[in-house]
């Protein structure tokens, strides 16, 4: 049985699939499994990583009809042997040291989850270096399970509780509690990790940052979510404040963070909605805009939350004062400030 099982999905991913396998390869921990879940490509990807099986029998591909990447982490899971198991992505890329201290951390410490530190790094559409910016957790151990609840918020402050790429959890309370990904349309990783927390007593918390996280500037976030963008954070929202209310800690502090975790997200789609090769009329886009601050969730949270920055701030300020053309415009000026441009230029 490997020790580790590392579960990765990858969708026409033939441009990141060398760097990545050979990223793993080279870990300087050699006890895993890689269980590679093709969800449907139509590029080369399935060949691709089946090569890279021939050559190594730590590599196991499966193929799988185009579901969904919370539908391919299930199906890795299901596959997976190892005592532990690790999430990565395809585009993005590892310290080879990851494996190797993930591991000792764990099992020095018998706990039942580790998590880490990360580094985001923002790159061009030619995979140009723009920006990195590093997200060093401080150290923690939380001994039991309500001491790990009680801390959700603070790791979620410290935007290291909702990623999987960052821990290493435990594959017997992954399978005995039967946690798997859910098909949400945003969030899935975020409820998985709660669910995860519910079964644990022992966690740890280093601050390390052996995973690059990749953002592609010229595909922001907010381009990939469609008409129901309300419903789908809404759900999220909805998901995350009946688990604090289960676990007796939905407090002012988490309700605080939680509105303005809301609110981050609606001001996120401000950005898809100002997009100027969205299809839609000035007239359609002042109307979605409208439909949004005008909704009645969306209200409620905005009076609880507490953004940061000056841009969020104004734009938070705008939306209570329903201000739409201003929201729009100051958008539109915050895209071309990013340079954010389709492939015929803003």
């Amino acid at each position: 049985m490997p020790q580790i099982s590392i579960i990765v999905p990858i969708y026409n991913g033939e441009k990141y699939i060398n760097k990545c396998l050979e990223m793993i390869i080279n870990q300087k921990f050699k006890d895993f499994e890689l269980i590679i879940i093709d969800d449907g490509s139509t590029d080369n990807s399935f060949n691709m990583c089946n090569d890279y099986a021939k050559k190594d029998l730590r590599i196991k591909v499966i193929s799988k009809k185009n579901e969904g990447t919370w539908a391919a982490r299930n199906r890795g899971i299901d596959e997976s042997k190892g005592k532990y198991i690790i999430f990565f992505d395809c585009d993005d890329w590892y310290e080879d040291d990851l494996l190797a201290e993930m591991y000792q951390c764990i099992e020095s410490n018998e706990v039942d989850l580790v998590i880490a530190g990360q580094t985001n790094v923002t790159v061009d559409k030619n995979g140009k270096t723009i920006r990195i910016a590093k997200v060093q957790p401080k150290g923690h151990f939380f001994r039991t399970k309500n001491d790990i609840l009680d801390n959700y918020i603070l790791l979620r402050e410290e935007e290291i509780g909702d990623t999987l790429w960052n821990k290493i959890y435990k594959s017997e309370i992954i399978k005995k509690y039967n946690l798997k990904f859910e098909k949400y349309k945003r969030g899935e990783d975020t409820i998985f990790n709660a669910n995860y927390y519910e079964h644990i007593d022992k966690c740890i918390v280093i601050g390390k940052a052996f995973y690059s996280y990749i953002i592609e500037n010229s595909n922001p976030v907010w381009l990939k979510y469609s008409e129901n963008y309300l419903n789908v954070v809404s759900e999220e929202n909805d998901m995350i404040v009946s688990k604090l209310i289960k676990w007796g800690k939905y407090n002012d502090d988490a309700m605080e963070y939680q509105s303005t975790h809301f609110t981050y997200r609606i001001i996120e789609y401000f950005y898809g909605v100002a997009y100027p090769k969205n299809g839609l009329s000035y007239k359609s886009k002042c109307e979605k805009v409208l439909d949004i601050i005008t909704n009645e969730e969306v209200e409620k949270n905005l009076i609880v939350s507490n953004v940061n920055g000056k841009f969020n701030k104004l734009i938070s300020k705008l939306m209570k004062s329903k201000k739409i053309v201003l929201i729009l415009f100051l958008i539109r000026i915050k895209l071309i400030h990013n340079n954010i441009k389709d492939h015929n230029g803003l």
